[in-house]
C-alpha cells in the first residue's frame, strides 16, 4: 500500500498521468471528434437539401413559365404576387423539413456507429477471454511439469541419500569383518560374512520397495492435481459461456426494442408524409383554381424521398460511387491518417478519374486536422464532397436566354455523345415554357440523324429544317437562320455532325458552320453547348480542349452518367477548363436531363448522399 502511495506521489510530482486518466482523456477526445462530425453532417445535409430544393423549385418555376425572360409580364400582377407568396411559404416549409430530415439522418448515422463500436467491443472481449483461457491452460501445464520435475528430483535425491547410507553401512560392515577376521577364526568370519550379505540383500529390497512406493504416490498426486485443475477450468469456462449467453440475450432484446422503435417511427413518418401529400395536393388544386395555371412538375419538395431529386442523382451516379465508396470503406476502417494512408487515398481518387489536383486538395484538407489520427470513410466523404462542391459551385450555371431573336444554340460533340437526344429534351422543355422553337438538322452525314431529330421535333412540337443526305451543313444552317427570322422563332437549336476531335478536316467544317452563323449575327451562336459522354473518361479532357479552340464552347452538358463508373471526370475537366455546367444526363427519359446542382452532384458522387439515403 505504501509502495502504491509512493508511486502515485512520484507520478503526480513528475506530471505523469494514470491509465484511467489517459483513457478518460481519449474518451473525451473521441466524443469531441464525434460531435464535430455530427455537426459537419448536419450542416452538409441542410446545404444539400437546400440546393436540391432550389434546383427542383427552379424546374417547377420554369414549367410554370415563371422565368426571367419576360413571361412574367403576361401574368396578372395580383396572381403573380400571390404565387410568389405561396412559393415563399413552400420554400420555408421545405427548409424546415430539410433541417428536420438532416437531424434525423445524423442521429441515425450516430446510432449505427455506436452499434458498430459496441459489437466491436464485444468481439474484442470474447477474443481476450479466449486468450486468457489459453494462457491459463498453458500455465497449468507449466505448473504440472514443474511439480513433476520437482518430484523426480526429490526421488533422485532420496535415492542418492539411501545409496550413500548403504555404502557407509557396507563400509562399516567390511571394517568389522576385517576386524573379526583378525580376531576370530575363519568359521566365524564366514558366518559373519553370510550374515552381512543377507542384511545387504534385505536392505536393498527394502530401499527398492520404498522408492517404488514413493514414485507411485507422486504419480497419484500429479494425476489428482491435473484432474482438479481441469475440473476448475471447465467450471470457469461454463460460467463464462453462461455470462456471454446472458449478454447476447440482452443485446437481442435491445435490438428487438430498437427495431420496434424504428418501425413505429417509420409508420409515423409515413402518416406524416401522407398527410403532407394530401395538404400539397389540396393546395395545388386551390392554386390551380385561383391562378388558372398548368399543374407543376411531378417532383415534389421531398428531394430525399424515393424518386426525389437527390435520390435520382444518387441512383444515376451509382456506378461512379459504389466502387469508390467500397474501396474507401475497406481502406480506412480503424486506420490512422499517416503518409502511407494519404498516398493510398490519392491513388484511389485519381483512379476514380477525379484528377491529381482534386486528390491533392482532399488529402491536404484531411491532413490539416486529422494527420496521425484515426479517420472514418464518412469523414473522407465529407471532405471530398466539400472539395468537389468548391470546384463546381462557381460553374453551376443554367442556360440564360439573352432575348435575341432568334436565340441560336449550337450543339457540338463527338459521335454518340448524345447531342441529338439532349437537343430534343431541351426543345421539349422550352416548348412547354411557351417558346417558339425550331430545329436544324445540321448532321447531314449520318443516315438516321434527320429521322431521329424529326421524332424529337414532333415530341417538342417544333418544326425541323433538314436537307438532302451529304448536303453542305453550312448552307443548311444559313437557310435555317433565314427561316427562323421570317417565322419569328424564339429559339433556333442546331444539331451538328459528330466529329472526332483528332480529324482536322471535320473540325474545319465545324469551324465553317460557326463562321456562317456569325455572318448572320455577329453575337451568334449565343450558346455553343458541348455534349460530353461520361463513359469516355479522361478522353473528355481532350475533346473539351479541341472543341473549345474550334467552336468557342460556352457551356457543358454531360450525359450517360448512369452507365459508367467514370463520372468523376466532370470534376477533373471543370477544374481545368472552368466552363459553365448546364445539365447532366442520368437516363433516357425526358425528365432524366437534370439541371446541374453542384452541392447535390458533389454529395452524390462522393457517396455522402448514398450513405444518408440508405439510413432512411
Amino acid at each position: 500500500m505504501a509502495k502504491e502511495k509512493k508511486k502515485g506521489f512520484l507520478a503526480r510530482a513528475l506530471g505523469l498521468k494514470s491509465k484511467e486518466e489517459k483513457l478518460a482523456e481519449a474518451a473525451a477526445e473521441q466524443a469531441a471528434q464525434q460531435k464535430q462530425l455530427d455537426e459537419q453532417m448536419t450542416a452538409r445535409m441542410v446545404a444539400i437539401n437546400a440546393a436540391a430544393l432550389k434546383s427542383a423549385r427552379q424546374q417547377d418555376e420554369a414549367a410554370l413559365g415563371l422565368t426571367q425572360d419576360g413571361d412574367m409580364e403576361a401574368l396578372n400582377a395580383q396572381q403573380a404576387a400571390a404565387r410568389k407568396a405561396e412559393l415563399a411559404a413552400i420554400e420555408a416549409q421545405e427548409r424546415r423539413q430539410a433541417e428536420l430530415q438532416a437531424a434525423k439522418d445524423v442521429e441515425r448515422a450516430k446510432q449505427l456507429a455506436e452499434e458498430k463500436e459496441r459489437r466491436a467491443q464485444e468481439s474484442e472481449r470474447a477474443a481476450k477471454l479466449e486468450d486468457k483461457r489459453a494462457a491459463e491452460a498453458k500455465q497449468r501445464e507449466a505448473d504440472l511439469a514443474r511439480a513433476q520435475e520437482k518430484a523426480e528430483a526429490q526421488l533422485a535425491k532420496d535415492k542418492a541419500e539411501r545409496e550413500k547410507q548403504a555404502a557407509q553401512a557396507e563400509a562399516e560392515a567390511k571394517a568389522k569383518l576385517e576386524q573379526a577376521r583378525a580376531q576370530q577364526s575363519a568359521k566365524e568370519a564366514a558366518e559373519l560374512e553370510a550374515k552381512l550379505a543377507s542384511e545387504k540383500s534385505a536392505r536393498e529390497a527394502e530401499l527398492l520397495r520404498a522408492a517404488q512406493d514413493e514414485q507411485a504416490q507422486a504419480q497419484a498426486r500429479l494425476s489428482a492435481e491435473r484432474e482438479q485443475a481441469e475440473a476448475r477450468a471447465q467450471e470457469k469456462a461454463k460460467a463464462q459461456a453462461a455470462q456471454l449467453e446472458r449478454e447476447r440475450e440482452k443485446r437481442l432484446a435491445a435490438e428487438a426494442q430498437e427495431a420496434e422503435r424504428r418501425a413505429l417511427e417509420a409508420e409515423r413518418r409515413a402518416r406524416a408524409e401522407t398527410a403532407q401529400k394530401e395538404r400539397e395536393e389540396k393546395a395545388a388544386q386551390i392554386s390551380a383554381q385561383q391562378d388558372q395555371m398548368e399543374p407543376q412538375a411531378d417532383d415534389g419538395p421531398d428531394v430525399l424521398a424515393k424518386g426525389g431529386f437527390l435520390s435520382r442523382i444518387s441512383r444515376g451516379l451509382s456506378k461512379s460511387t459504389s466502387k469508390m465508396s467500397s474501396n474507401m470503406s475497406a481502406l480506412f476502417t480503424q486506420r490512422k491518417l499517416d503518409d502511407e494512408a494519404i498516398e493510398d487515398l490519392e491513388d484511389l481518387l485519381i483512379g476514380a478519374d477525379l484528377g491529381v489536383n482534386v486528390a491533392s486538395q482532399v488529402a491536404t484538407r484531411l491532413a490539416e486536422d486529422k494527420f496521425d489520427k484515426n479517420i472514418s470513410d464518412m469523414e473522407i466523404k465529407i471532405a471530398l464532397a466539400d472539395v468537389i462542391s468548391d470546384i463546381l459551385t462557381p460553374l453551376e450555371r443554367p442556360i440564360v436566354l439573352s432575348g435575341a431573336k432568334p436565340e441560336i444554340m449550337l450543339f457540338v460533340g463527338v459521335n454518340g455523345s448524345g447531342k441529338t437526344t439532349t437537343l430534343g429534351k431541351l426543345a421539349k422543355r422550352y416548348h412547354d415554357q411557351g417558346k417558339k422553337v425550331m430545329l436544324a438538322a445540321g448532321d447531314t452525314f449520318r443516315a438516321a440523324a434527320v429521322e431521329q431529330l424529326t421524332i424529337w421535333g414532333e415530341r417538342a412540337g417544333a418544326p425541323v429544317i433538314s436537307g438532302k443526305p451529304n448536303a453542305d451543313a453550312a448552307g443548311l444552317v444559313y437557310d435555317a437562320i433565314e427561316q427562323a427570322k421570317a417565322q419569328d422563332i424564339d429559339i433556333l437549336m442546331i444539331d451538328t455532325a459528330g466529329r472526332l476531335q483528332n480529324r482536322t478536316e471535320l473540325m474545319e467544317e465545324l469551324s465553317k458552320v460557326v463562321r456562317v452563323i456569325k455572318k448572320q449575327d455577329q453575337d451568334a451562336p449565343h450558346h455553343c453547348i458541348l455534349v460530353l459522354d461520361a463513359t469516355v473518361g479522361q478522353n473528355a479532357l481532350m475533346q473539351t480542349q479541341a472543341f473549345t479552340e474550334i467552336a468557342g464552347v460556352s457551356g457543358l452538358v454531360m450525359t450517360k452518367l448512369d452507365g459508367t463508373a467514370k463520372g468523376g471526370v466532370l470534376v477533373a475537366l471543370s477544374d481545368k477548363f472552368k466552363l459553365p455546367i448546364h445539365h447532366i444526363g442520368i437516363g433516357e427519359r425526358i425528365e432524366d436531363l437534370e439541371n446541374f446542382s453542384a452541392p447535390v452532384f458533389a454529395s452524390a458522387l462522393s457517396g455522402l448522399a448514398d450513405s444518408v439515403l440508405k439510413q432512411q
